[in-house]
């Protein structure tokens, strides 16, 4: 009995050590196929400054990038620094694909550059004609004109900037060149496609005015025949003798609707509002849903 029961007790005692042995083994041989998951699914990086960017660059680079965006949500682009979190993005960018023209871009584009000396900076507005922007002045009085940066809300712009990000990937990743370029000619079609959708919703209304608080829309204005009246001044709050003169315009052209960003206070524009019985209509131009966001501006101006 005695033997029995010890010989029981080695075989369970094998058992157990030859089901660890097991386990020890299949976790070994988990652990090494993650590893190599982890390596096979690990994507270069790049960085976009505002977020409209990142649909246009994930629909060129498919699932082949990791594509961070400097300005964070619900960040106003005007006013942006980039805090020390934000530099931790582009640490490991082998791209920084620049609109070109955002005040921060301007300011802090050099640092950046410096601290990521591998990275490379393409301005991703090259062979658009620009608009011109607000007046800046600098510390000795000297007064310059800038560039209007918002490129995005134009489907002619994003058709150029479209080329220039294909080009871009297909210097640094090689391999890819055709995928690149295959989903680069895609978002041409799509393009097209809201641009003749845009067209047919603003048929019959060219020539009208957009009271506008953050002159947002001036490459929108440019492609549908439009005039866009700006309530700031240079970057900067209306005066009240310019208030006035603005209401003056409004009633005048029937203008009932005064457009605003999202990420922008909408006082001047209430005020405004109420002096010409009309009301203010909010958009997002910052939506990643690039397409919604066109779509929902040909909307809003036809209804307004």
């Amino acid at each position: 009995m005695n033997f029995l029961l010890r010989s029981l007790i080695r075989t369970f005692a094998h058992m157990a050590r030859y089901i660890l042995s097991l386990f020890v083994l299949l976790s070994m041989l988990t652990l090494v196929s993650c590893h190599s998951k982890q390596a096979e699914n690990k994507k270069m990086q790049l960085t976009v400054s505002i977020i409209p960017q990142k649909y246009l660059v994930e629909f060129i680079a498919g699932n082949k990038w990791d594509v961070q965006v400097m300005v964070p949500t619900g960040t106003n682009h005007e006013t942006y620094e980039p805090a020390p979190r934000d530099m931790e993005k582009i640490a490991s960018s082998k791209l920084y694909l620049a609109l070109g023209f955002l005040d921060f871009e301007l300011a802090w584009l050099g640092r950046l550059k410096e601290s990521n000396p591998a990275m490379k900076v393409i301005n991703t507005s090259d062979g658009i004609v620009m608009i011109g922007g607000h007046v800046h002045e600098d510390d000795l009085g000297g007064k310059s004109r800038g560039i209007d940066p918002h490129t995005w809300l134009s489907t002619a712009c994003m058709k150029i900037q479209s080329d220039n990000i294909c080009k871009a990937l297909s210097a640094v990743d090689t391999a890819n060149a055709s995928f690149y370029k295959v989903n680069s000619e895609k978002f041409a079609i799509l393009a097209d496609s809201l641009d003749s959708v845009i067209r047919e919703r603003l048929s019959g209304i060219k020539g009208k005015s957009i009271l506008i608080f953050h002159p947002a829309l001036a490459y929108f204005a440019r492609d549908y025949g439009l005039t866009q009246i700006s309530i700031e001044q240079d970057g900067k709050e209306p005066s009240p003798a310019y208030m006035a003169e603005l209401v003056k315009t409004a009633k005048e052209k029937g203008i009932k609707a005064i457009f605003i960003s999202k990420e922008f206070d909408t006082r001047n524009a209430e005020a405004i509002a109420r002096e010409i019985d009309g009301k203010v209509v909010v958009f997002d131009p910052m939506d990643e849903n690039w397409p919604s966001t066109m779509i929902q501006l040909a909307r809003l101006i036809s209804d307004n």
